[in-house]
């Protein structure tokens, strides 16, 4: 089991939107998947098209077994999800013991192949606990000041979660809401890259048919396959970027790990 968590301390950066759409291609090339939503604001079922639900609760407060507190949401994606219960289950996790292991215990046996976490756009225990639950780690961002200030922020997290013994297989940074228009896109695309060297992913083009898809329940997969936010952007002579890139190469690290 390969367990990957999406974070960024910025908000706004299509943190939901990635996992959702990582998640659900896994699932459509046959792997079995689960999704935890680690976020108050519940967005992991909007996006699926699902009602919220104190699923998160119902794992780590009231103790319910994982197959229990899950949802399913697609073929071979299941999911759980979240509500404004999940401050609660900050709150409670604060008092236990292993509060940083918390979701590695919940996970523990697990009978999934890709384990997906989207997290809050802020440092908390959830966080934390993800960190230390995951294999892996992607980054979106988009290509401002501010939004790259978080990919730091989540990468000083990691080196304290590091420095507690845990063992990470690697993470990378995906740049969203890429415009080539920009010049300061532009610039810090060029500016991560140069500090990042291969763990920057071609970027995930602007496109508003990425935003109308959750509105409608839907991944893109299901909405808008041939857009450029799933297929990229023309660049000499070929396709560049996109989600559809992005699954390859969780693909690749899925089936390596």
């Amino acid at each position: 089991m390969t367990v990957i968590t999406v974070a960024n301390q910025k908000g706004g950066v299509g943190k939901t939107t990635t996992a959702v759409t990582l998640a659900h291609g896994l699932a459509r090339e046959g792997y079995k998947v689960l999704i935890v939503d680690l976020d108050p604001q519940g967005h992991i079922a909007f996006s699926l098209g699902l009602e919220k639900s104190p699923g998160l609760y119902r794992l780590i407060v009231e103790d319910k077994k994982l197959n229990k507190t899950t949802n399913k949401a697609r073929d071979n994606l299941f999911a759980v999800l979240g509500n404004k219960k999940t401050e609660a289950v900050k709150r409670f996790v604060t008092t236990l013991d292993f509060r940083e292991r918390v979701l590695v215990n919940c996970l523990n046996g697990a009978d999934y192949d890709v384990v997906i976490m989207d997290t809050a756009p802020s440092l908390d225990v959830l966080h934390v606990a993800a960190l230390v639950a995951s294999d892996r780690v992607i980054i979106p961002t988009k290509l401002d000041a501010m939004a790259v200030d978080g990919v730091n922020e989540i990468l000083s997290s990691m080196g304290e979660v590091a420095r507690q013994g845990h063992e990470f297989g690697g993470y990378s940074i995906l740049p969203t809401f890429f415009d080539r228009t920009t010049k300061e896109t532009a610039f810090l695309l060029r500016e991560i890259v140069n500090a990042f060297g291969k763990r920057v992913w071609p970027p995930i083009p602007q496109d508003t048919k990425a935003r109308e898809a959750s509105a409608y329940g839907k991944t893109l997969w299901e909405y808008t396959p041939s857009s450029p936010s799933v297929l990229g952007y023309e660049g000499k002579g070929k396709r560049i970027g996109g989600y559809a890139d992005a699954l390859e190469r969780v693909l690749e690290i899925v089936n390596n790990d």
